[in-house]
C-alpha cells in the first residue's frame, strides 16, 4: 500500500475517533475540537513509529 494512502486511512480514522473521545469526555466542546483531538492523535502515531524507528547511535 502506498504511504499517501496510509497516511488518508489514518487521518480519516484520526478525526473519526477523535470526534467520538470528545463527544464522550467532553461533550460541550465543538466538532472542532474533536478533530483537533484527531489530528493529534494522528500525529501521535506518527511520532511514536518515528521513534520506534530510529536507532541509537553507539
Amino acid at each position: 500500500m502506498n504511504n499517501f494512502y496510509i497516511f488518508i486511512v489514518r487521518l480519516i480514522l484520526g478525526l473519526v475517533f477523535g470526534v467520538l473521545i470528545a463527544r464522550i469526555f467532553r461533550p460541550d466542546w465543538s466538532i472542532f475540537a474533536g478533530a483537533l483531538t484527531g489530528i493529534g492523535l494522528v500525529g501521535a502515531a506518527y511520532l511514536m513509529e518515528m521513534i520506534k524507528k530510529r536507532k541509537p547511535k553507539k
